[in-house]
């Protein structure tokens, strides 16, 4: 039988200013290693690294949903005040 990894892995992230406390509670409910790095390269967002076990998968999986949903939530929200700005 083959050996599974166990190796913790490690990601940036750049999560939007207004996911933040949605982000904390999913790291701390799931007890993921998270450090703040600083001001990430997007306008308003904070990058934070990870690390995390193949056993944390999913609570990662959870983030980077939630940062997704917000990202397109706020290209949404542009693209709605470019075709107001046009009118």
């Amino acid at each position: 039988m083959g050996k599974q990894k166990t190796e913790p892995r490690y990601m940036e992230l750049d999560v939007p200013q207004e996911a933040i406390t949605e982000v904390a509670e999913l790291i701390e409910e799931s007890e993921i290693e998270a450090n703040l790095l600083g001001v990430g390269e997007e306008e308003e967002t904070i990058t934070i690294g990870f690390d995390y076990t193949p056993e944390q998968r999913e609570s990662m999986m959870e983030i980077l949903e939630l940062i997704e949903d917000y990202n397109s939530e706020e290209s949404e929200d542009e693209q709605e005040e470019e075709e107001t700005e046009e009118d």
